[in-house]
């Protein structure tokens, strides 16, 4: 045993160390086949190990006909508003057949009216056409809704009022447009409707405000409705909107709007120099926006400072600087997030929690193993917050370990489980797993006739989607793959998924796969793509094929040309500077950035950084909170004692990061029994996740070698503070 372990190590450091050249390629594929004959192998002859050569996975440079340049063309004008190049096309297209043909005429109608709000009116009819004809098209309702407000500025009631009950998306600036003409004729629900958009402390629109002063002009906005707002609107950042709001105030006092700059520039220095005034509402709104700001970056210097002047506010201002302390102090894993919670609830017992800061309370809780905490925090929330899977299982085990005060504390444990454990989310995988009523899934794929095929990639919408695709216009193709499948049953969502994987469109065909309600297709779901190569690149690292697999399904869902706003390339999302950094490390020579889409590259480089951050972090779900957010931020989140893996998921600062973990760590169980592996249970995945200091469960000084890896592979731009409403958009979250 030792002697094969020996072996194995020193054929890992030997892969490690040849060059990434078609010779050092064919040696990998020579050790690989000598020590595992036949493992990782999806051809016919199960016994034989294939690593394509690198340059088989080279997209080659798209041939387009004639007419997809001329669209491409078109398309490009209308992204300069390039009129007579538009006018133009559309002419060369009028007799056209092809799917995009409707695509030219909306380019050049979109490109008018945003030249000109004239076109709106003196082509109206050429619009109202077009609408009509291509009712069916994601573009109809996007000309349609940037019709209507331009119609709505130019009050042109009669043509608005006639194309609005075909509008399909919610815009708020159209809705308050409408609500303008409403209350023109007296309608007093449009006033109720416009108080209801008021009192959400929401950004609004400019039709919006020329409503809210009508609104104020004719009942008018009490004065509480008013600071209400501004502080909802000041707590989420929306700085712009709340001074808009605040000049609705009468004397109103005039260093509030330079105050609220100086505010959000440094909260620290305001807060060490002034000192809140209870007979000004101005002063006190400026000081709460203070705490709140500084709380953001550190709760625990924002606690310090309330203290000062706690008592001078009034008992639900001081509930509710508290709230926002304890907030934020739960979002830093501060030890005190529950003191600061109880004194909130001290100062004001009538003074509601938000769902928000009852989150948090549940989550701080949690780490803190405070199970009576925990019940009292989700029984504060909303009822539609309750319903989230994760407060329904944590309530179940919250009365599982305090019981007190519960009627059959027993028959309701089992009574949430089993709810969940009927659901497909990483909550209910888990509450299966506990009753012991998990199922394997059936890897059989869907039978789908002939016909069934057929007629789906024979729908206009499908041959709109897959020439979108083809001429790479992703961001069209998704909208219109929304738009055509947005209420296909089962048997038309697999269909979907299957004409969407002959395509070469894995992320599509995942998520109509997912989307099924009774009739599950889970090879469709969990997709196994890249074999050979990913194999390889997994046994290079030392890394299990199922974690990797579940990663990539998260990251680009197996799209080799995916690429994210902030530049994350290919299957892994590789950053460039990671992509260079782990190139260097790894000793791969004459490395260049557009490497990255290169698929054996982009798996060897993501692998390589995977296994690092495992190395130093010592866990999978450490290692997968770094991949996404970066390994300094996920051995801070980390408690002073050992974590269970799943309380440790759900207590993660970012939003985004916290859904990454549970869906990349359910990923791994699925494709662990896809590929064969030997049974665990999500749970045992999640496994515990050892206290920040315990080194002794790493296999390296982790604060040395932590400090020597990128901040993150697709996250570099994203802020330390968690609730940072500008996170990084990655691929997985526009792909779902």
């Amino acid at each position: 045993m030792r002697a094969s372990k020996l072996l194995s190590q020193f054929t890992a450091n030997l892969l490690r160390l040849l060059p990434p050249s078609p010779v050092g390629w064919l040696w990998r594929a020579v050790f690989i086949l000598a020590l595992m004959p036949g493992k990782h192998s999806v051809a016919a002859t199960p016994d034989t190990f294939v690593l394509p050569p690198p340059q088989t996975y080279l997209a080659s440079a798209p041939v387009f006909s004639a007419i997809e340049n001329n669209l491409l063309a078109a398309k490009n004008a209308y992204d300069r508003l390039d009129l007579k190049t538009l006018d133009i096309a559309r002419h060369q297209f009028s007799n056209s057949r092809h799917p995009l043909t409707p695509y030219v005429t909306y380019w050049w109608l979109a490109a008018n009216l945003a030249k000109s709000n004239s076109f709106a009116i003196a082509e109206a009819n050429a619009i109202q056409a077009f609408l009509t004809a291509n009712a069916d098209l994601s573009i109809a309702d996007n000309l349609r809704r940037d019709w209507l407000k331009i119609l709505g500025s130019q009050s042109q009631w009669n043509l608005f009022n006639a194309a609005l009950p075909t509008l399909i998306t919610d815009d708020t600036e159209v809705t308050c447009h409408a609500w303008r003409y409403r209350l023109e004729q007296a309608d007093q629900d449009a006033a109720s409707e416009a108080r209801a958009l008021w009192n959400a402390g929401k950004t609004a629109a400019d039709a919006c405000y020329a409503v809210f002063q009508t609104v104020n002009a004719a009942n008018g906005f009490s004065t509480d409705d008013i600071w209400r707002r501004v502080r909802m609107l000041l707590e989420n950042k929306l700085v712009n909107d709340a001074r808009r709001s605040a000049a609705f105030i009468k004397n109103l006092p005039t260093d509030f709007e330079p105050t609220t700059a100086k505010i959000n520039l440094d909260a620290r220095r305001y807060l060490t120099r002034a000192t809140p005034d209870a007979t000004s509402r101005a002063s006190v709104e400026l000081y709460l926006f203070a705490i709140t700001r500084l709380a953001r970056n550190d709760a625990r210097s924002s606690a310090e400072l309330l203290e000062k002047h706690a008592a001078r506010l009034s008992a639900n201002d001081r509930a509710h600087a508290w709230g926002q302390v304890a907030l934020y102090g739960g979002m830093q894993h501060e030890p005190e997030t529950l003191d600061w919670f109880q004194r909130a609830e001290m100062a004001s017992p009538d003074a509601p929690l938000n769902d928000l800061q009852a989150a948090w309370k549940a989550r701080a809780a949690l780490r803190a193993a405070n199970w009576t905490a925990v019940r009292a925090a989700i029984a504060a929330m909303s009822p539609v917050e309750k319903r989230e899977p994760a407060w329904r299982y944590w309530l179940a085990h919250a009365i599982e370990k305090d019981p007190s005060g519960v009627a059959k504390p027993a028959e309701q444990i089992n009574n949430l489980k089993m709810v969940l454990a009927r659901e497909n989310n990483f909550y209910g995988q888990l509450a299966a797993e506990e009753l012991g009523v998990t199922s394997r899934p059936n890897w059989q794929s869907n039978k789908l006739v002939p016909a069934e095929l057929e007629t789906m990639a024979a729908r206009s919408g499908m041959l709109r989607v897959l020439a979108l695709y083809g001429l790479n216009l992703k961001v069209e193709g998704l909208q219109e793959w929304s738009a055509v499948t947005r209420h296909f049953n089962d048997r038309e969502l697999l269909a979907a998924a299957e004409v969407a994987r002959r395509n070469d469109l894995a992320d599509r065909a995942i998520s109509a796969a997912n989307r099924t309600l009774a009739e599950h297709d889970y090879a469709q779901r969990y997709p196994l793509p890249y074999r050979d190569a990913l194999a390889f690149s997994a046994t290079s690292n030392q890394l299990d094929e199922a974690w990797i697999y579940g990663l990539i399904r998260q990251e680009s869902r197996f799209m080799a040309d995916a690429k994210s706003r902030v530049g994350a390339m290919g299957l892994m999302q590789l950053m460039p500077a990671t992509a260079r950094w782990a190139a260097k490390q790894s000793g791969m020579k004459n490395f260049a950035v557009n490497r990255s889409l290169d698929i054996p590259v982009n798996l060897n480089l993501g692998t390589y950084y995977l296994r690092r951050i495992y190395q130093d972090l010592g866990h999978t779900v450490l290692a997968t909170a770094a991949y996404n957010a970066g390994p300094g931020r996920a051995r801070r989140w980390c408690a002073e004692t050992p974590l269970s893996g799943a309380i440790y998921a759900e207590t993660i600062p970012f939003d985004e990061t916290r859904d990454y973990v549970k869906k990349v760590m359910a990923n791994k169980w699925y494709y662990r029994d896809r590929l064969g592996a030997a049974p665990q249970t999500l749970t045992e995945l999640m496994g515990i996740v050892p206290a920040r200091n315990d080194r002794n469960a790493r296999g390296l000084d982790a604060s040395a070698a932590i400090a020597t890896l990128p901040l993150a592979l697709n996250q570099s731009s994203q802020k330390l503070n968690p609730s940072s409403a500008n996170t990084t958009l990655t691929i997985s979250s526009i792909t779902k």
